[in-house]
């Protein structure tokens, strides 16, 4: 099965970045705009994974899930890669207590690394929602800091961040349907096991 795991991103936070792709797209040409609903902030990409190794995936989030408090973020400003004279991708970045993110990305990939045939993208962890794929190469790149002037809020939404999920991936002719399959709470005791292994 196609897995993946992420955080939810409310709908507050969903509809104010929907509303900024779409007076992007009053401004730009790209290939292909991002589809929002159904947003969430992927943490790992674990693609195709045999059935038999979901359990322990749902035992090493519980465990890690168990030494993370809760934590905030607020949706940040625009960027680009690889970057914004030849942009491949547009996006949004985070703000808040991203550095609780970054380690609770991190320890997830410790854990998964004690698994044989979990495979998953080891690249420097940038926390983002991507607008869109292959926007249009202008003369001086992408006017980052003039949209984030003049598109972002100054009080953009926040939110709590208390739970991460499994996902399934399901790949249809109408598009990818995405299933939880487990949920783990942070700051919760589940398992009295070290989130580090030695």
């Amino acid at each position: 099965m196609r897995l993946f795991v992420a955080l939810d991103i409310p709908q507050e936070a969903a509809a104010y970045m929907a509303d900024i792709q779409s007076r992007l797209k009053q401004e730009i040409s790209v290939r292909r705009w991002q589809p929002l609903h159904n947003l969430h902030l992927t943490l790992h990409f674990l693609g195709d994974v045999k059935e038999d190794l979901v359990p322990a995936i749902c035992e090493d989030m519980d465990i890690v899930s168990a030494i993370i408090n809760p934590f905030t973020l607020r949706v940040g400003g625009f960027g680009a890669f690889p970057h914004a004279d030849k942009p491949r991708v547009l996006w949004l970045g985070l703000r808040g207590q991203v550095s609780s993110l970054k380690q609770l990305h991190l320890l997830l990939g410790k854990r998964f690394d004690l698994h044989q045939g979990l495979a998953y993208d080891r690249k420097r962890y940038r926390p983002h929602v991507t607008l869109a794929h292959g926007p249009e190469e202008q003369e001086n790149g992408l006017p980052l800091d003039e949209w984030n002037d003049r598109y972002l809020a100054l009080e953009p939404p926040q939110w709590k961040a208390r739970h991460v999920h499994l996902y399934r991936s399901e790949l249809l002719p109408t598009g990818a349907v995405h299933t939880i399959i487990h949920t783990s709470t942070f700051d919760k005791d589940h398992s009295k096991k070290q989130a580090v292994p030695e």
